[in-house]
């Protein structure tokens, strides 16, 4: 039986959206393609492109990209078009920068020969899901093969997008890879086993992190939970980490409104934006309001203490802040026994090369205080070109050979 994993994500209107995921957990083979013979045709257009993936992925590591969408090995209900050449050598170049050369300095190349997904399929489309309201970011089949749509749309100046649509994923389905050669630790399903639920898809990121999951999907099951702290801890920049971590460290309470126009009038003089939090419509235009609980009176305003101080309320008897680091602290254990990998270091080697990073380790930002994109930033090796062009070179120099 073919098993799937796919990670959508619902568009909603106004403010944000939500991330779905579901994976496999069928082992992974051994080899499957034989690199010894390989023959390019030095006269395709694509014969650059075509080089660089058996150089870089298909001989080490018996990984085959496949840019040229494959009828067979696609979703025939959906509508889909193929991948652009020029954001397939963008993809290429970043999934072996900020993938597995990360992940090769960390571990090492056997690492992953072994562990690594034999095929990646790349399609240059989104994939809607009309009947669901919903969008397909990537599928990922038996441990062996992922499937990344939107291809035509990657943008190395749009981290946080990158990051979405194509390297969460990666790194999630990766962990899934590993859970399944060595599981996880026992202790940690039973950390959240009493808030575990299937209508994760209608909890808001907030929600789920008060609570003490990284994301909504999260909240599905322990499996998913377990390798959604891996791939968000790994991506997340350290801004969004701890805002991650500032979300968890409250209860969330919601209110359904009218619409828009109805949590404008709650931003009132003298009511405390802080405690209302922020406001998500819905497609018929009423909408739900998330906001930290607080003591309250009878009009639904904030009551506070002798100090001036809001009052925040635990009702859910939650730490989510301390349940997010104690899973973490159990995937960074995890993966040091097991693989020989600190997370941290995995992370750092991630974030330092989407974000520049001052002399002294801290990371650089702007004049309204953003992180500055490292790709998109002039190349240390030439400041003329950036470094997202410098990576090109390596798929530029088999020209040479045409």
């Amino acid at each position: 039986m073919k098993s799937r994993l796919y990670i959508l994500l619902v568009a909603m209107a106004v403010v944000s959206t939500f991330t779905f995921v579901s994976c496999s957990d069928d082992d992974l083979g051994p080899s499957i393609f034989d690199t010894t013979e390989y023959p390019l045709d030095r006269s395709n257009y694509s014969f650059p492109l075509d080089s660089f993936l058996k150089a870089e992925f298909l001989k080490p590591y018996n990984v085959k990209v496949i840019y040229r969408m494959e009828d067979i090995g696609s979703d025939m209900d959906k509508n889909l078009v193929p991948a652009a050449y020029d954001k397939s050598e963008q993809l290429a170049v970043l999934m072996k920068y900020l993938w597995y050369d990360v992940y090769k300095e960390c571990a090492g190349e056997q690492f992953l020969k072994e562990y690594s997904p034999r095929i990646i399929h790349c399609i240059g489309s989104k994939s809607y899901n009309p009947s669901q309201g919903t969008e397909t970011l990537g599928v990922a089949e038996g441990g062996v093969k992922i499937t990344l749509y939107n291809v035509n749309n990657l943008n190395p100046a749009d981290i946080d997008y990158m990051n979405e649509y194509f390297f969460k994923t990666m790194h999630h389905e990766f962990g899934h890879i590993l859970d399944q050669n060595h599981l996880r630790p026992t202790t940690f399903n039973t950390i959240s086993n009493t808030h575990y639920n299937s209508q994760w898809s209608d909890m808001a990121d907030s929600v789920a992190a008060g609570l003490g999951f990284v994301s909504p999907y999260a909240s599905s099951a322990a499996g998913e939970d377990w390798v959604e702290v891996l791939a968000n801890y790994v991506t997340r920049d350290p801004f969004k980490w701890a805002q991650l971590l500032n979300s968890a460290s409250f209860d969330w309470e919601t209110e359904e409104v009218d619409g828009v126009n109805e949590y404008t009038k709650r931003l009132k003089p003298g009511c405390n934006l802080d405690t209302i939090g922020y406001f998500k419509a819905t497609t018929s235009g009423k909408g739900t309001i998330y906001r930290r609980a607080c003591v309250r009176n009878e009009k639904d305003n904030v009551v506070l203490d002798e100090n001036g101080e809001v009052q925040w309320t635990h009702l859910s008897g939650v730490d989510g802040r301390g349940v997010i680091l104690q899973k973490l602290d159990l995937v960074r254990t995890y993966m040091k026994d097991n693989y020989n990998i600190d997370i941290d270091q995995l992370r750092n080697m991630v974030q330092s090369r989407q974000f520049i990073v001052n002399s002294d380790g801290t990371y650089a930002t702007d004049e309204y205080g953003r992180l500055i994109n490292n790709l998109t930033s002039p190349s240390a090796e030439d400041p003329s070109r950036s470094v997202i062009d410098v990576l090109l070179d390596q798929i530029n120099v088999f020209k040479s050979l045409q």
